[in-house]
């Protein structure tokens, strides 16, 4: 009787594989559907074909794979991850923020103190859900949305995300609608490497239930995560490695540090040899060195007062030395008679219209306020003093009108505390004709003059208009909108986004003669003072070509070219005609104050002798008295330093500190007028 043997092949199909990788045949239908679908999607998107092909089969070759792996092998690769997750989500941000030679462009320390952030955020989720392999995908997803936020930032305003930005999140979502979400190519190769790795990750094989984090390890790190911290947010650590936060220079930090570096600076120190003494000593030398401009003292006072900060107003033809086919601005650069005009410095760019407010209404820099920070949500409080404060006192009902939003920039809040007797938003303007989805100009204007109509005769009257219709963006359609300038000469055709503006700029200044025809027929003494809060954020290379290089990489002097807006300063009765004035708009009130013959508080007094030595100031750098600009004040004059300083000094004591160390009758007016 024979036995019979097994077979070699039944033998070896009754062992399991040892192969960690298969293809899975079951599989092989819908990877061909991934990868066609990827490829059309891709294709009709517009990358190139190469690239399209490239990811249509990293998708559909990734996508049968099969994973074989032991416990250990599989608790290696989830834990490789991890590790390798926090990378990815940081290489892919710098992509985003336009840090594409991320190894080059950073120091090491720079690298060093990004990745730091993003493991300590992948050790948090781990703590808090117990899996290697889900912390992994969340932690690299979480940075990448945000990378893809920061970039969309980058585009809308021209700079990266702040700390401050989190508590606008309300006006950010107000706006949304108006921009083109597209996204860029780099945006998609992004979230398309995102979408590789997370299908990769789901190859590797889950561990069962929730894992215990082992204490003995994770008390030491949660220790020296406490000591960075510490380290980093409480000591001169990061001015000892030369790392400071900059809207000018964000790249060069990477965006997580920058960040952070920001949010560390976010509280304001007291500046240099500060004390009540100090105060007292400013105020002393405030008083004895003034002397009022002996023509404003007798000059006629205007009834009406009326201040408009037209959006995103600002003359890039002259600027930037632009051919158009024909002058964007006819009427305001034909305005000579009893007119001020001039260039004033902002602080911002492309964007957080507020602060431009701020410093207008306050006479207080961002210069010395934290990078990215808002103080419209930060530092305005009760009884805040301000320009519409010092004219109510004066006797003069005070007006604020803003055709858009009350939700924006907290200013309903604000307007409230700076004592505004009416505050006016886009559901009280009547009859509103729309341009791009924002009232007009025009319209905004005739709702200005109906609230003038309003008023009993001789009633004075402060008027203070935040205009909407040249807000960003410029790749919306025109709707309601003429095609009436645009770029010739080289530039013809290029810029679609500054053909927009220039045709907006256009409406504007159509809107304005409207204003100044009408007011220039009525007997009472009216002042209109306009100028821009900011520079529009049209296309970015468009300023790489005009500014000779990236923002980031020109000099100081190139770099404020951008910060340029014009002001015009009109009556319709006799006062001082100048042109080709320089300031800044926190000078910008005091300026309008002494024009119209009205009393200064001792801070605007103070703030017209500053600018004898620091003509223009603002959040990018310092102007010296031979008009060239300097980055840091330790290039300035001994007298422009001391002048900043004590400049510095009162602006913290207005902000900082508490109402019985203010410095008495400084920045209000001490009282009643004297006849």
């Amino acid at each position: 009787m024979s036995v019979k043997t097994p077979s070699k092949h039944i033998a070896k199909t009754s062992l399991p594989s040892t192969r960690p990788l298969s293809y899975r045949r079951d599989r092989l239908l819908p990877a061909a559907a991934l990868a066609a679908a990827v490829l059309a999607g891709l294709l009709l998107y517009g990358l190139p074909l190469w690239q399209c092909l490239c990811w249509a089969l990293a998708f559909g070759g990734l996508l049968p794979l099969g994973l074989r792996l032991g416990d250990r092998a599989a608790a290696r690769c989830r834990w490789a991850a991890l590790l390798l997750g926090p990378l990815l989500a940081f290489v892919l941000v710098e992509q985003m923020n336009y840090n594409y030679l991320v190894w080059e462009e950073l120091s090491a320390l720079q690298i060093a103190l990004n990745l730091v952030w993003y493991y300590m955020a992948a050790g948090l989720l781990y703590l808090v859900t117990g899996r290697v392999r889900l912390t992994a995908g969340l932690t690299t997803g979480l940075f990448v949305f945000v990378g893809l936020a920061n970039r969309y930032i980058i585009h809308f305003r021209g700079r990266t995300i702040f700390p401050g930005d989190l508590l606008s999140l309300q006006t950010a979502a107000n706006v949304a609608g108006n921009y083109d979400y597209t996204p860029d190519a780099v945006q998609l190769h992004c979230l398309l490497a995102l979408a590789l790795f997370l299908l990769l990750l789901w190859k590797v094989p889950k561990r069962p239930g929730r894992q215990r984090p082992h204490w003995q390890a994770a008390l030491p790190v949660a220790a020296l995560c406490a000591a960075y911290l510490a380290v980093f947010f409480q000591t001169d650590f990061l001015r000892q490695v030369e790392i400071e936060p900059s809207l000018w220079t964000t790249r060069g930090n990477g965006f997580v540090l920058n960040f952070s570096v920001c949010l560390r600076y976010s509280s304001v120190e007291e500046p240099e040899d500060y004390s009540q003494e100090t105060l007292a000593a400013i105020q002393l030398e405030t008083e004895k060195d003034w002397t009022a401009d002996p023509d404003a003292a007798g000059a006629e006072r205007p009834v009406n007062l009326i201040v408009i900060m037209n959006e995103s107003f600002a003359d890039l033809t002259e600027v930037f030395d632009l051919e158009t086919n024909e002058d964007p601005l006819p009427f305001f650069h034909s305005l000579t008679e009893n007119t001020i005009r001039g260039t004033a410095y902002s602080s911002v760019f492309g964007g957080t219209t507020a602060n431009s407010e701020y410093e207008f209404l306050t006479g207080n820099t961002m210069a010395f306020l934290p990078e990215g920070t808002v103080p419209f949500h930060m530092y305005v409080g009760a009884d805040e003093p301000n320009l519409g404060g010092q004219l109510k006192s004066l006797g003069y009902h005070t007006v604020f009108m803003h055709p858009y939003l009350a939700s924006g920039w907290n200013r309903r809040a604000v307007y409230q505390s700076f004592g505004f007797d009416e505050i006016h938003f886009q559901g009280d303007f009547q009859d509103p004709t729309y341009m791009r989805n924002y009232i007009t100009d025009q319209a905004d204007y005739e709702n200005l003059v109906r609230r003038y109509e309003e008023k009993e005769a001789g009633e004075p009257l402060f008027i203070f208009n935040v205009t909407m219709q040249n807000h960003s963006a410029y790749s919306v359609p025109w709707t309601g909108l003429d095609r009436t300038v645009w770029l010739t000469g080289d530039m013809e055709g290029r810029y679609s986004t500054v053909d927009q503006y220039l045709s907006l700029l256009r409406e504007s200044d159509n809107a304005l003669e409207y204003l100044i025809d009408y007011f220039s027929q009525v007997e009472e003494p009216t002042m209109i003072l306009l100028f821009g809060d900011h520079q529009p954020q049209v296309a970015t290379n468009f300023y790489t070509e005009v500014l000779g290089g990236d923002f980031e990489k020109v000099d100081i002097a190139a770099a404020q070219r951008r910060q340029e807006v014009p002001f015009l300063l009109w009556a319709n009765y006799d006062i001082p005609e100048e042109a080709g004035v320089t300031t800044s708009l926190n000078y910008l009130a005091a300026l309008l104050m002494e024009t119209a013959g009205l009393p200064l508080t001792e801070y605007q007094q103070f703030l017209l002798q500053l600018q004898e030595t620091v003509p223009a100031l603002n959040a990018v750098g310092y102007m010296d008295t031979d008009g060239t600009w300097q980055k840091s004040r330790d290039a300035l004059s001994e007298e422009a330093r001391a002048g900043l300083l004590q400049y510095e000094s009162l602006q913290y004591n207005l902000l900082f500190d508490s109402l019985e160390d203010r410095l008495p009758d400084f920045f209000t007016l001490s009282g009643p007028e004297e006849d």
